[in-house]
């Protein structure tokens, strides 16, 4: 393998090898971004590409140490790198290839769950307080810890959602008892409306 062949990236797919003073370097930069542009397909200046692919990738699958690396191979300052960075299409580039990144690293999270929970199982069954609780949280969500406590909403905000509830079942309850004792009551209102 040479020097120009990368194999290092986030989805682990080759890296583009970039040259610094290669013509495919030398395109032409517009300030003007692209509306059309949503990130999806490789910038047309490579040097633009590398920024995006560089911020988007955890340090330990970078193609260059930092920033100054990467200005140093370009043959510019760090701070134009840090510019670059900046420009519109850059930005799309970068927010989509880490989108893209989070989508694969909750797949291979999905798909290792069972693992996960095993290994967890198996650290609590050794004595991992903390594996327990995670344990203990998943096979029984709805049962507090402590007798007293009162048992937490699954979703946030359920609560009040639940108190709104009863709020309108109260009234309609009211209403219901209302019609019940005067049916003049209720059909004065249909012929209201």
């Amino acid at each position: 393998m040479n020097d120009n062949e990368h194999t290092t990236s986030i989805e682990s797919a080759p890296a583009i090898a970039i040259e610094a003073n290669s013509p495919q370097s030398q395109v032409a930069r517009s300030d003007a971004p692209d509306d059309d542009y949503d990130g999806t397909t490789a910038l047309n200046d490579p040097a633009h590409e590398a920024v995006a692919r560089f911020f988007a990738a955890p340090r330990q699958f970078r193609q260059f140490p930092s920033a100054a690396a990467l200005a140093e191979h370009f043959g510019v300052s760090r701070m134009t790198v840090y510019r670059w960075a900046e420009a519109v299409d850059v930005v799309r580039r970068t927010r989509w290839l880490l989108e893209r990144s989070m989508r694969f690293g909750d797949l291979i999270a999905c798909r290792e769950w069972a693992g996960i929970v095993q290994a967890q199982v198996e650290a609590a069954l050794a004595g991992d307080t903390r594996a327990a609780i995670f344990c203990q949280n998943r096979a029984w969500h709805h049962v507090p810890i402590f007798p007293n406590e009162p048992p937490a909403p699954a979703i946030g905000g359920a609560d009040a959602i639940a108190m709104w509830h009863e709020k309108i079942d109260e009234s309609r309850a009211e209403e219901l008892d209302a019609a019940k004792k005067d049916p003049q009551m209720e059909q004065g209102k249909n012929g209201q409306e």
